[in-house]
Order: C-alpha cells, then structure tokens, then sequence
C-alpha cells in the first residue's frame, strides 16, 4: 500500500509533515470539537486515553468513528485522482477479508488521522497555556518526531484490536472505508483497551 511505502522510505518523521504541514482541518478540528479560546480543560479531556477518536457524544462502542476522522481522511486520501486512495484504489479491495468482502481503510491510514488530531487538540492547549502566561498567541509547530509515539499509540492499539476481534476490527474499518465515501499526553495500551468497550462494538455480519 502506498501509505506504508511513503512511511518505510521518507520515515515517520518526514511522513507525518507531509500529511499535515500547516495543519491541515484545524478549522475543522476546532469546530467539531468546539475548542474555542479557553478550551485547556476541554482539550486536555480528549487527550486522556485518547478519547477524541470515539464517535461525539462520546461512544465507548465506537472506536475511531469520530465524525471527523472520515471526513480528514476523506480530503487527505481520496481528494482527486492523484491522490494515494485513488492510485492504489485496488489494494483496499484485496484487503476485504470480512465474511462481507468489504473494502477497508489501512491501520496507517487511521493512526496518521488520529495523530494529526492529536495534534491539532494538543496545539490548542499549548496555544491557550502560552496566551495565558505570555498575554500572547504563540505558534505550535507540528513535528513528525515529536508526534511518533502518538502515531505508534494507535498502530499497536488498532493491531490489538485486530488480534482480539479480528471480526469486529474489519467490520469498523470497513464501515470507516464506506463513511469516507458517504462523506460531503500517551497512556499505556492496557488502559486504553481497558476503556475500550470490545464486547459491545458490532460483529461482523
């Protein structure tokens, strides 16, 4: 898949500036999360077990179903036809091994998204903290270094889920891949999958 030539060849860092070098949906980011100019407790909220990635109001039963995961996706992905959904169109229905035979979104895919939220929820609480103490707006530069171990965060935690329901995992990326196209601080993995509600999400039909 493209996503994890780009990744092995430019490295994490250099990816992850590639998809969001002058942060990209932070409007919509902003708006979605509705992080105004004193949203320090707010956003530091979503950043707890990385709850910003659940569908809003918060839904322990659906893991990165946030609305505005797909619709990121959507723009960085699937904008034009140049773009790397578009090129490698042909590996997402090689990977729909669901009972389904339904396309999927990528692990990489996802994880970059969700780290470029993080992101986006971090630079606000860095930004009012500053305005704060400083009586001014300061910028935060988005470093793909930095943010690493963010993106790692959700790799490891979507491959857990993957090996502890395999059915249930492919169902939600596959339900990811269909709402992009229907669209106009890191804790431990072990808290975070003990916030997770595996039980309750759907299985697979």
């Amino acid at each position: 898949m493209g996503i994890e030539y780009l990744s092995k060849n430019l490295g994490l860092g250099n990816f992850l500036m590639l998809w969001c070098p002058n942060n990209p949906g932070s409007p919509q980011v902003t708006a979605y999360y509705r992080l105004g100019p004193d949203c320090v407790d707010t956003a530091k909220a979503l950043l707890v077990n990385h709850v910003y990635h659940y569908e809003q109001h918060f839904n322990s039963k659906k893991p990165y179903f946030a609305e505005i995961l797909p619709y990121l996706m959507r723009g960085r992905y699937f904008n034009g036809p140049k773009s790397v959904g578009m090129k490698f169109s042909d590996r997402f229905e090689e990977i729909a091994s669901n009972k389904a035979q339904r396309p999927e979104v990528t692990i990489p895919m996802v994880a970059l998204t969700s780290t470029s939220v993080y992101f986006l929820i971090q630079s606000k609480v860095y930004a009012a903290l500053l305005w704060k103490a400083n009586g001014s707006p300061s910028k935060f530069n988005f470093t793909g270094n930095l943010f690493s171990e963010v993106y790692f965060f959700h790799v490891k935690l979507l491959e857990k889920m993957k090996g502890a329901a395999p059915g249930k995992f492919h169902k939600m990326m596959a339900n990811i891949f269909d709402a992009i196209h229907n669209a106009a601080l890191v804790g431990s993995h072990d808290s975070a999958m003990a916030f997770l509600d595996l039980d309750g999400m759907d299985d697979e039909e």
